[in-house]
């Protein structure tokens, strides 16, 4: 288990309070919501059938048709069993661990109708036969209390769909730990290459619709917004909240679950109508990055030697934009006069030969640590004449603080400093940049600002690590990232194509 997930693990088990650590799983598995009335029954509200349509008589003809049905969305995917559960007054519900609050789903989509405009609907999935295409389903919903346990045919499902662009939302209806670590390690266990990150306060998904920095659980009058995420590329493919949100979505409580953790309706609707635009938002990006193709054959001519185009991996979120340096390289070859052959490779600063390389590319979303191998490595590197171009995805704060950090390590009591409009970068390569237009994030928040912001840091008098503060590598990628603090995409195209011109030629 990678020390990422065990501190999330110990993170979420400092959420619980009270005798948490005695309880068993089945203590989670309760009805959400007051006791049903009238003679008792043998099925939830979730088990029942569902009403005839109305109206129950045929239509006339001169009656208008019902509208065309809208598209699914969300697949609440049914997994686990039951328990029976036996009121006072003798009524017994039978409680399913993948709809303890039949209505949350349907709930949610009816605010997203309200407030944004947005018509989807939600249907029942089962993992067993689905075919994993996001197109028809974009979000699968996992809600429950008790441990999910996924066969290794089911997690390959789910692997196969995250890598094809779909996403996944695990809520832990009534904050339950055993739900919350179990989802944890099945995410784990499904992208063992990914990482679990939890997510900063600036990141686009609590802010995409109304701006969650305050919201309000059982316990606590005031909390930050607290989610799990995997990323992929540089959008989060798998959400995983600690806090109850269904239950909230459907305006009831989980009352009868003593140690329950869930946030309050209102704060469970500002957060889920995020999760639903930032899914939205994000799905031209996600089929991007999945359809994301290399650099092919017939970009590279076989009488010349190309230049690489070396990206660092890094022990963060490094392959934030998978297919923008190609589409940069490809870009480059097709509107510079000097004409040359480009291709992409993944270099580990402590193991690849780094004096093979005119430059080397740093991207990234979270934050990172250089081991002191790969610092003495990369200074060796920088010392002897090399560049390192360094690109803040998304352009959060998380990120930036890390570059600002480790760069420190290899040049105690040096800084960034942006370079002046003047300086060649802006105004000697292929590209003259004067002014630039950025994202819609960057105009809202500096209106006046229009000129290139780039950062570098000297050696020997000279500029040989640049920063960009502001995210290249999403306009390089060319789909719409909402809330992305960068460049629109064709100055970001002219500032990457001048950059790397710049270290190719000094």
């Amino acid at each position: 288990m990678n020390s990422t997930l065990t501190r999330l693990l110990l993170l979420g088990v400092c959420i619980w309070t009270g005798t948490a650590a005695a309880l068993t799983e089945d203590d989670f598995l309760k009805p959400v919501g007051l006791p049903p009335k009238g003679k008792p029954q043998m099925r939830q509200g979730g088990e029942a059938l569902p009403p005839l349509p109305l109206p129950a008589t045929p239509l006339r003809r001169s009656e208008k048709k019902r509208p065309p049905s809208p598209s699914t969305f969300i697949g609440k995917v049914v997994w686990g069993s039951y328990l029976d559960y036996t009121w006072e007054n003798g009524t017994v519900t039978r409680v399913f661990d993948w709809n303890m609050v039949p209505a949350d789903c349907q709930s949610l989509l009816r605010m997203a109708t309200r407030h944004m405009n947005m018509e989807y609907k939600v249907e029942t999935t089962a993992l067993k036969g689905f075919n994993a295409t996001p197109a028809e389903i974009p979000v699968l919903y996992f809600s429950g209390g008790r441990s999910l346990n996924f066969t290794q045919e089911e997690r390959e499902t789910l692997r196969r769909y995250l890598l094809a662009g779909g996403t996944l939302w695990f809520d832990s209806v009534v904050g339950s730990p055993f739900f919350y670590k179990s989802a944890l390690s099945e995410l784990a266990r499904i992208l063992p290459e990914a990482q679990i990150r939890r997510l900063p306060d600036d990141h686009p998904v609590f802010h995409i619709v109304t701006d969650s920095v305050a919201l309000k659980t059982k316990s606590k009058e005031q909390v930050a917004p607290v989610l799990d995420g995997v990323y992929i590329g540089s959008r989060v493919a798998a959400f995983v909240s600690p806090y109850g949100l269904g239950a909230g979505w459907d305006n009831t409580a989980p009352t009868l679950i003593r140690q329950a953790e869930f946030y309050d309706p209102a704060s469970s609707a500002e957060l889920g109508l995020n999760l639903l635009a930032y899914a939205v938002g994000y799905f031209r990006v996600a089929l991007a990055h999945a359809q994301a193709q290399t650099y092919s054959a017939e970009d590279l001519s076989s009488d010349k030697d190309p230049v690489v185009f070396a990206q660092v991996q890094t022990s963060g979120v490094w392959n934030t934009e998978p297919g923008g340096a190609n589409n940069l390289l490809r870009f480059m070859r097709k509107n510079l006069t000097v004409q040359a052959n480009y291709k992409v490779q993944t270099v580990r600063l402590d193991r690849d030969p780094l004096a093979d390389y005119p430059f080397l590319y740093l991207s990234g979303i979270t934050d990172f640590t250089l081991h002191p191998s790969e610092q003495t490595a990369l200074k060796r590197y920088l010392d002897d004449g090399g560049f390192l171009v360094i690109d803040n995805s998304l352009g959060l704060q998380e990120f930036r603080q890390a570059v600002y950090r480790e760069i420190g390590k290899l040049y105690p009591g040096r800084s960034f400093k942006r370079l002046a409009g003047d300086h060649p970068l802006f105004q000697t390569g292929p590209f003259k940049l004067a002014s630039v237009r950025y994202t819609l994030a960057v105009r809202a928040k500096y209106p006046n600002l229009t000129a290139p912001f780039v950062e570098a840091l000297e050696i020997e008098g000279e500029p040989h690590i640049f920063f960009s503060p502001f995210d290249l590598a999403a306009g390089w990628q060319g789909d719409d990232h909402p809330l992305a603090y960068g460049y629109d995409t064709a100055d970001a195209l002219r500032l990457g194509a001048d950059l790397i011109t710049y270290c190719l030629t000094h």
